[in-house]
């Protein structure tokens, strides 16, 4: 039956008795059918992709761990990554689920929509840990150390933004996390158009989260400013990382990992392009790339001279 805002009930003879009783049927009829689906007032309404790389806390990625967002759900693969489509921007919950790990619930950022939105690494605890760290930190410029206000932090896949004073805090998280080389966050500063104003910031904790109170204060967490073009040679390691099946390359978190002391020494977000670029003195090192529900992957290069850039390009796999 076709709906039409101008519905109007049909013609009713009022000349038999309990005509009005039909007329009220029909309206009440004409009613219900305005409440199945008919118009405006349905529709699912933004949606985006939602992806990230589940590890335990003190362990390896976790394989075959339940990903529950939006009324949605997926496992995910051997390397703790998932892929969520379609998930309605206001989901509101992240749940991760599975053997030998406590289940963990917590808050999900409003999503954008239309694109990949990257959740970074988040970590769950084993059977018997607990959700109840408390974090504390202050986002400042690195060569005024003056706090850096409307920074993104992203930690263990919960989102806040800093205020004027460059502070955030983060609640429940799981104890333990962190002391590893693995990040759990980045702190993000970017304009209207995606242009770094300041360079992405991997959080790294260096001792893992104790159970709260009190709060663990990470204290002053330095931003630099973006890195430009250095007179006197290119003394850069640069290339593309593509995505397999995709237009849109950007979301790609590549870093740059002295060989020889295992030390990061700078991270760079690929934008659509999925381009990247470092400025380094010559020496030997390992890049390398990682984007959500794709498979990490790694090369060792060389700069040998300053006048003597090295190019290296991936191609990441579901």
């Amino acid at each position: 039956m076709a709906c039409s805002a101008g519905m109007s009930a049909p013609a009713v003879s009022l000349r038999k008795r309990g005509s009005v009783k039909v007329i009220l049927k029909i309206a009440a009829l004409i009613g219900a059918l305005a409440l199945v689906g008919c118009g405006g007032g349905g529709g699912s309404g933004p949606t985006g992709d939602v992806a990230g790389t589940v590890y335990v806390v003190g362990a390896s990625a976790l394989q075959n761990a339940t990903v529950s967002i939006g009324g949605q759900q997926t496992q995910t693969d051997v390397g703790g990554n998932f892929l969520l489509r379609s998930v309605p921007v206001n989901a509101g919950t992240l749940t991760i689920t599975g053997n030998g790990i406590e289940p963990l619930t917590q808050p999900l950022a409003p999503l954008t929509p239309n694109v990949r939105n990257d959740l970074g690494n988040i970590f769950v605890v084993a059977t018997g840990g607990t959700y109840t760290a408390d974090v504390q930190g202050t986002v400042v410029r690195s060569d005024t150390l003056q706090p850096v206000a409307k920074a993104r932090v992203l930690l263990n896949g919960m989102v806040m933004v800093t205020g004027p004073d460059g502070k955030f805090q983060f609640t429940k998280l799981p104890v333990g996390l962190g002391g590893g080389t693995t990040p759990v966050g980045l702190i993000t500063l970017h304009d209207a158009n995606g242009v770094p104003i300041l360079e992405d910031k991997p959080i790294l904790l260096d001792l893992p989260l104790g159970a709260s109170p009190p709060v663990n204060d990470l204290g002053l967490i330095p931003m630099s400013p973006p890195v430009g073009s250095i007179p006197g040679g290119p003394y850069n390691i640069r290339g593309t990382v593509s995505l397999q099946g995709l237009t849109d390359f950007s979301g790609t978190t590549v870093t740059l990992i002295n060989k020889a002391t295992g030390a990061t020494v700078a991270t760079f977000t690929t934008d659509a392009s999925g381009g990247y670029g470092f400025w380094v003195v010559p020496g030997t090192y390992t890049v390398k790339a990682d984007h959500a529900g794709f498979t990490s992957q790694q090369a060792d290069v060389t700069l040998t001279a300053p006048d003597q850039p090295v190019t290296k390009n991936f191609t990441l796999t579901p």
